[in-house]
Formats: structure tokens, C-alpha cells, sequence
């Protein structure tokens, strides 16, 4: 986004911010929707939609593996189009929020309830990265008795598995941390393994970078390894490989660089659904076979369709 438009300072919290998970990032957005409805007053009804997609197209521009940030813009969108003056666009922009809002809850406590019967009783189990979700389902287990450990690693280089780690123990669970070159010293001592996801396609599921060799692992030792994803994280084909346009800053690797050396910063990576037992939503565990219905009547509004790459 160009620096100049206003927008790029509204959504800098969101493009800056590489601690949180998906959903927790679609709650932050939802304040700067409504930040956008309450601030000074648009001119017309035409000015506050035109206001409305632009902040929409800068928040999906400031985190393309987000897949709710783009579910939240383009419902968004669609709830204003026939809308005609400004009090209507933000009395139905309101309630497309409010909905998008309950809807995320209620997604999360129903897959914590789904996850409960996948942790085995007093097991290590392993969890990547960090994802509000995954969270949510653990303390969820913890408090309805379930008694069992956790072992994670820290997901450079953002670090955020220190914020799991906290998360956790906070809330009860004994945790063992390390490294992410040691996965494979502790993996092996694990019964199950968790990991949330930002986006979800036909190919699989998109997370932090990292997930793949969990997952070729997990396979390797034999362990289940379970995504776990609202459905408003599943997106067509095109919109998926968003995720290879975000590629962050090198000094957040190494802040000191030798002349012909180049830092690569991609901090997404694909897992295929083969690499999955599983991926655990409100609607039930679904399989590769199953994602197909929902990305057939996915809709997309005509401000957020994709343009084909020119050459």
C-alpha cells in the first residue's frame, strides 16, 4: 500500500503485529471497522462505502495469510452494497461486525469442545506456534479436568511460542519449552500434536513457517497431528497463495548482514492435507474431500476479487 494513504497508519497495528493468530487478528480489525464508522463524518453514503473498501483492502493487504481478516472485509461488503445513506451503511455495517464477532466465539468453543476427546489423559502433547484457538481448546480441556502437559518450541523469529507457552501456564498447564531445532528431541515423547492454521484451500492449510517439518515429522514418528480452524478460514485457490506475497523484513532474522548474503523471511508455509489427521472446526473434523463444498460457495465481492497477474 502506498505510504501516503491514510490507511497504512490505521492498519500498521495489524501489518506490524506477528504474535497474535488469525482470529485474535480478525478481533482487532473489527475495532478498526468500527473505528472507520465513528470517526469524522463522511460526506455522502458513497464517500463512507468507498471508505469502508479501502480500509477493507488495507487490512487483507496488511496480513494475506489471515484468512478472517478477508472473510470479515468481504461480509463487510457485501452487508453494506445496498445500503443508501450513511446511517444505514453504519447501522448494517454494525451488525455484519457484531455477527462476524459471535460467530468467531461461538467457532472457538465448539472446537475446544471437539478437541477434548483428541487429548489423551495425562500425555505430553505437542503445540506450534501461537493460535488463540488452539489456546482456548487447551484451557478448555484443563478445566474440564483433563490433566496432561505441553511442549512447545519458540517458532522463530517472531518468538510467538513464548506467548503459548505464558498463555498456558497461566492457565494451569504445565509447559516445556525450547528451541525449534530441538523439536526433534522432544517430539518423539509426544502422543498428539496441535497446531492452528490461518488459511485453509483445496491444498491444504497455511500456517507459520515451521508447520510443514512439524508435520512431515509427525508422520515420520507416527503421531496424530491435528489443524485446528474455524470454516471462516477456508478460501479459494487464488486467495490461499496470498500467503507467498508476505514476506517480512530481513533485519527481523538478522539484524547484521555479510555483503552477498540475503536473508529470506517467509514466515508461512503449506501443509498438505495428507500430512493432517485431521482438521477440527465447529462443524465436526473435516478431510481433504470436505473442504470442496465450502470453497464452491465461497462469494467473493467484486472490490476484493484478485486480478490476474500480468506478464
Amino acid at each position: 500500500m502506498d505510504k501516503t494513504d491514510p490507511n497504512s497508519d490505521v492498519v500498521k497495528p495489524i501489518r506490524d503485529d506477528l504474535m497474535s493468530g488469525a482470529a485474535e487478528l480478525a478481533l482487532r480489525a473489527i475495532t478498526i471497522f468500527q473505528a472507520v464508522l465513528n470517526g469524522p463524518a463522511a460526506a455522502s453514503a458513497p464517500a463512507l462505502k468507498e471508505k469502508i473498501t479501502e480500509t477493507a483492502r488495507a487490512l487483507i493487504d496488511a496480513q494475506p495469510a489471515m484468512a478472517p481478516i478477508f472473510h470479515l472485509s468481504n461480509t463487510v461488503l457485501f452487508a453494506i452494497n445496498k445500503s443508501t445513506t450513511v446511517e444505514a451503511i453504519k447501522q448494517d455495517c454494525q451488525a455484519a461486525l457484531d455477527k462476524f464477532e459471535k460467530t468467531l466465539c461461538e467457532s472457538a468453543s465448539a472446537i475446544a469442545d471437539e478437541v477434548f476427546d483428541l487429548i489423551p489423559a495425562g500425555e505430553l502433547i505437542f503445540a506450534y506456534s501461537f493460535s488463540s484457538t488452539v489456546v482456548s481448546a487447551l484451557l478448555n480441556a484443563r478445566a474440564k479436568g483433563r490433566y496432561f502437559r505441553v511442549a512447545c518450541t519458540e517458532a522463530r523469529p517472531s518468538m510467538e511460542g513464548r506467548k503459548l507457552a505464558s498463555r498456558l501456564a497461566s492457565g494451569g498447564i504445565e509447559v516445556i519449552h525450547t528451541f525449534d531445532n530441538a523439536m526433534g528431541l522432544i517430539l518423539p515423547n509426544c502422543s498428539t500434536a496441535f497446531m492452528g492454521c490461518d488459511c485453509v484451500g483445496r491444498p491444504g492449510v497455511v500456517n507459520k513457517v515451521g508447520s510443514w517439518v512439524l508435520a512431515v515429522a509427525c508422520r515420520e514418528l507416527g503421531i496424530p497431528l491435528y489443524a485446528l480452524s474455524g470454516t471462516e478460514k477456508i478460501v479459494n485457490d487464488d486467495r490461499l497463495f496470498e500467503f507467498e506475497k508476505h514476506e517480512r523484513p530481513p533485519e527481523e532474522v538478522w539484524d547484521f548482514t555479510t555483503k552477498g548474503v540475503r536473508v529470506l523471511n517467509h514466515q508461512f508455509d503449506l501443509v498438505p492435507f495428507n500430512l493432517l489427521s485431521g482438521l477440527v472446526t465447529e462443524r465436526g473434523i473435516l478431510k481433504e474431500p470436505d473442504i470442496e463444498q465450502y470453497v464452491s460457495k465461497l462469494e467473493v465481492h467484486e472490490a476484493l476479487k484478485l486480478q490476474p497477474a500480468t506478464f
